[in-house]
C-alpha cells in the first residue's frame, strides 16, 4: 500500500538513497552552524533585561546614576596636616595635574565643602576623588596616563606619600601581576628542560 504523504514519501527515498540523506543531513548542518555564526548574537545589556515596571525602573535608576570609573588620589604625611600650606599645595598641585588630563572627570577636591570625609579625623591624610571619562568597561585600557600623572606628582613632592587606586587602576595592576607570573613560570619552565 502505497502512501501519498510527504513524510512517507521522503522516509521511502532517505531509505533507497542513505548515503545522499546523510551527506545531505550534514552539509545542511553545517550550513546552518556557518550562516548563525556570521549572523552572530546580540547580547543584552543588564538594563535592557527587565520588563514592565521594573525595566522602566532599572533604566530610570540607570540613567539618573551612570556607571563611572572612579579613582582616588591617596595624599598622606606623618608630620604635616591637611591644613598646612605645602600640603595643601602639594594637593592643588595634584588637582591641577588631574585636570589638566583630557581623561580625567569629575575631580572632588578634598577641600570643597561638600566633601568633608574626604580628610582623615586626625588631618594627616586626604584623597582626590575623580572619574575616568568614557566608558567604564574601558578604564583599564586608558589609566596609564593617569597613573603617570600621579606618580609625577608624587616624585614633585616628596615629602608626601601619594598614591592612586581605583577599580581601573587594581584591575591594571592585578593584569600586570599576571602576567608577570605568567613570564616567570614561562622562563622556569624553558629552564627546566
Amino acid at each position: 500500500m502505497s502512501s501519498n504523504n510527504i513524510a512517507a514519501r521522503a522516509g521511502r527515498w532517505s531509505a533507497r538513497h542513505r548515503k545522499t540523506a546523510i551527506f545531505g543531513w550534514l552539509a545542511f548542518v553545517i550550513a546552518a552552524f556557518a550562516i548563525g555564526g556570521n549572523l552572530g548574537t546580540k547580547t543584552l545589556d543588564e538594563k535592557d533585561l527587565g520588563v514592565g515596571d521594573s525595566g522602566r525602573a532599572a533604566k530610570v535608576v540607570d540613567k539618573a546614576f551612570p556607571e563611572v570609573a572612579g579613582e582616588q588620589v591617596f595624599v598622606q604625611s606623618k608630620q604635616q596636616k591637611a591644613t598646612d600650606p605645602t600640603y595643601r599645595a602639594a594637593v592643588r598641585d595634584i588637582e591641577r595635574r588631574l585636570d589638566a588630563n583630557p581623561l580625567v572627570t569629575n575631580i572632588k577636591s578634598p577641600y570643597a565643602k561638600d566633601n568633608p570625609g574626604q580628610i582623615s579625623p586626625d588631618g594627616h591624610s586626604a584623597l582626590v576623588n575623580f572619574d575616568i571619562a568614557g566608558d567604564p568597561d574601558q578604564a583599564q585600557d586608558k589609566v596609564d596616563s593617569i597613573l603617570a600623572t600621579t606618580s609625577a606628582a608624587a616624585k614633585a613632592h616628596p615629602g608626601l606619600q601619594i598614591d592612586e587606586f581605583g577599580s581601573a587602576s587594581a584591575g591594571k595592576a592585578v593584569d600586570k601581576m599576571f602576567a608577570d607570573d605568567l613570564h616567570k613560570a614561562e622562563t622556569i619552565s624553558l629552564r627546566s628542560r
